[in-house]
């Protein structure tokens, strides 16, 4: 079974245990229903906006839709706790202009998602629209030349050891600016769900 076909049975079983419908989800997550009906079927891999938006339509963090942890309640988080990020672990989401690596995804909890990404395009022509999701981020460059857009800054490039830190609500793309695809870490802040607000 792939990755995309493990998440999308994972979205398809966290639906249907809220006992909503396609449309249902679609509606509380502003993503479109043929969209989702592509990721529960493992044809689509989403990107880190769409799987942000899928998380707050359910009422769960990302961690949560992506990762090991089944609970759904909010538990007080441990006061000690170490997970190993190793070369190859994490769970793996390939599309269209990056491939993510989320790591830790066993870590319940979590106050950010750390991801290691490729970064795939190299234009926003081949990009296409800026991303948006909650939260805020934190990206170094790893290997390779990272051009990053915004929609309210001029780009800003990148070179290995640079990094910026955006809120991610602000419309995004990192793209590769050299001759090979670039890699860096990423750290997001979890996104705020309704009932961590009240």
């Amino acid at each position: 079974m792939t990755t995309a076909q493990v998440l999308g049975a994972r979205l398809r079983k966290l639906r249907r245990a809220r006992q909503l419908t396609l449309s249902e989800l679609a509606a509380q997550s502003g993503v479109a229903l043929s969209t989702i009906s592509k990721i529960e079927n493992g044809a689509l891999s989403p990107t880190l906006d769409k799987v942000s938006r899928l998380a707050n339509g359910l009422n769960i963090t990302i961690s949560q839709l992506i990762g090991e942890d089944n609970s759904v309640a909010a538990e007080p988080p441990p006061n000690s706790r170490l997970v190993p990020a190793r070369t190859d672990d994490g769970i793996l989401i390939d599309t269209q202009n990056y491939e993510y690596r989320y790591l830790c995804g066993e870590l319940k909890n979590k106050r950010m998602i750390p991801i290691r990404a490729r970064i795939k395009a190299a234009t926003m022509q081949e990009f296409g629209p800026l991303e948006r999701h909650g939260g805020e981020e934190f990206l170094i460059v790893l290997e390779g030349t990272i051009e990053v857009h915004t929609e309210f800054y001029a780009p800003v490039t990148l070179q290995r050891g640079e990094g910026i830190y955006l809120d991610s609500t602000m419309g995004h793309a990192y793209l590769s600016a050299g001759d090979v695809d670039a890699e860096a870490l990423c750290i997001c802040t979890e996104v705020m769900r309704p009932q961590d607000t009240q």
